[in-house]
């Protein structure tokens, strides 16, 4: 029989849900503590300074931008504006919570609130605090990430399974590093694993409380992000795999109730303000997508893989096809579950090739590492030594691209390099050619002086288009030889854009040469990790200033 144990005081204490007392074990507070640890050290990366406004990952000035459209003290929460048309393309859950967190800071004293914009141009500190606060609350939801991966794997798979997977998601780098940053990709895909956890649940009890908690879950991870929108209808489908009656589908019926409620609790405009909503979404959903993959599925498959390999680690990512495979062989019904989930995400993923960036893929990672988990547990069971051997070599890949991403986020970035070099080096009023419209690859002075052409104390550059169709879309230089402007500033992101490929070759014929080069290596301890920097990390490989 199970006994109470007994409190400080002689009484019998009241037991603990069986969750709650998972968590305060060692194995997921020490995975959760590690992730926090990683995921902190990048915290104050390319916050505004004296050089940009902004930070450095332009998706992280959406969600200001979409505050800013808001006007609480009139009762309107909407964020579409005249500069955010399409904000309902995403969800607003996140968004209001995230509001929500800056009045509380501003109420403490953290924080100033003010509408005066020139007071956070010309005191850059402050406006960095709203990115700070932004990432706090990311960090926070991928540490309960940690422990939600571990209370599923382990109420599928066991302790073993819980604790690895735990730790592969603690140290994957997608997740650790899109955890710093003001977005709701991780917030998202914690409600969806939340989600999950009340699936379980309700394949083992059928209780009609677990579906209303899993619909609620599923609802708040579509009103975050609606790539979540999926999970909406894994009620139904875990109904199915359990074996439980079709005539209680209702039950699945009121958990997408359930969900449907709390999306539009999340994001109330997209009933109130539908047309937008529609006009975002399909925006948006046009941009995650793509036109697919020019060279069909063989291309589309090699590029799903770098993403792939980037966001977890090539051995990681093969943990995780093995785990994939022996679910598939397995089948239990977590394993249905899981690859019900699984399976139609990496399809998608495959039609949208390159377009399926490290952040987009975030909500099938946590499923993955739990499969990767499982299968090395069981492995452990039978060879031990194996298993460890193989877990040490997943952690210490993935230790390394944080020590290389450490090397990055701690040092000066070469935009603010670049940007110091410009004010010293170049007269103001001299002409600068862009092949692009500056964005967050561009050196940090020219993006700020463009955007705020009247703020004082930087130089007065002429900035100077050098494509003559519209350069906040497309890339060219086709006017480079009847505008010769005295520089011109080239970044190795807009090199691989296909209207910038050829650009130092026009220049050099032009008459231009190399006047400084700023150059940035994802390594450590000397080995170069990856040929070019991750798009995760928003950061160019190389800034050139040519002059004529």
């Amino acid at each position: 029989m199970t006994t109470r144990p007994h409190g400080l005081n002689g009484k019998r204490a009241p037991l603990r849900p069986s969750a709650v007392r998972d968590l305060l074990r060692p194995a997921p507070a020490a995975a959760a503590l590690l992730f926090l640890v990683l995921s902190a050290g990048g915290i104050r990366w390319a916050l505004p300074n004296a050089y940009h406004v902004n930070t450095y990952n332009c998706d992280e000035n959406t969600a200001i931008a979409n505050l800013q459209a808001m006007d609480p003290a009139k009762l309107d929460l909407n964020p579409v504006g005249p500069k955010t048309p399409y904000a309902l393309g995403e969800g607003t859950f996140n968004l209001y919570t995230y509001a929500a967190l800056l009045k509380t800071l501003s109420a403490a004293g953290v924080i100033k609130l003010t509408t005066d914009k020139e007071f956070y141009y010309s005191n850059p500190g402050e406006w960095g605090k709203f990115f700070k606060a932004g990432r706090l609350l990311s960090a926070a939801y991928g540490a309960l990430t940690v422990l939600m991966v571990f209370l599923l794997a382990k109420s599928m798979f066991g302790p073993a399974a819980g604790f690895i997977a735990a730790l592969l998601i603690a140290v994957l780098p997608a997740h650790v590093t899109n955890s710093r940053y003001l977005i709701m990709t991780v917030p998202g895909t914690f409600w969806i694993v939340l989600s999950f956890y009340f699936l379980k649940k309700l394949m083992d009890s059928g209780a009609v409380r677990d579906y209303l908690l899993a619909g609620t879950a599923a609802g708040l991870a579509a009103s975050t992000r609606y790539s979540g929108l999926p999970a909406v209808f894994m009620p139904v489908a875990a109904h199915l795999i359990a074996g439980a009656p079709v005539s209680r589908l209702w039950k699945a019926a009121a958990a997408i109730a359930a969900a449907a409620f709390f999306f539009l609790l999340g994001t109330p405009y997209a009933l109130l303000d539908h047309e937008n909503f529609i006009k975002g979404l399909l925006v948006v959903g046009g941009l995650a997508g793509g036109a697919g993959p020019a060279g069909g599925a063989l291309d589309g498959l090699r590029s799903v893989y770098v993403n792939f390999s980037q966001a977890m680690g090539s051995l990681t990512l093969a943990a995780c096809a093995g785990g994939v495979v022996l679910a598939a062989f397995r089948r239990t019904r977590d394993d249905l579950l899981l690859l019900a989930w699984v399976l139609p995400l990496l399809a998608i993923f495959l039609k949208a090739g390159e377009n399926a960036l490290a952040s987009r893929i975030l909500p099938v990672l946590p499923f993955l590492v739990i499969l990767a988990g499982r299968a090395l547990a069981e492995l452990g069971a039978h060879h031990p030594r194996l298993a460890r051997g193989l877990a040490a070599l997943l952690l210490g890949q993935a230790l390394l691209f944080h020590a290389a991403a450490f090397r990055l986020v701690r040092g000066t970035d070469i935009r603010d390099e670049a940007s110091a070099w410009m004010v010293s080096a170049i007269a103001p009023g001299s002409s600068i050619g862009l092949i692009k419209e500056p964005s967050w690859f561009s050196p940090g002075l020219i993006e700020r002086k463009y955007r705020h052409p009247g703020h004082r104390g930087l130089p007065d550059f002429s900035y100077i288009p050098l494509h003559s169709d519209n350069w906040a879309f497309y890339t060219g230089y086709d006017r480079l030889a009847e505008l010769e402007p005295e520089y011109v500033v080239l970044s190795s992101v807009e090199e691989e854009l296909p209207g910038g490929r050829g650009a130092r070759a026009a220049l050099a014929a032009a008459g231009y040469r190399v006047e400084k080069d700023f150059t940035s290596e994802f390594a450590v301890f000397g080995m170069k990790l990856y040929g070019k920097m991750p798009q995760m990390l928003f950061t160019p490989d190389r800034l050139t200033v040519f002059r004529k």
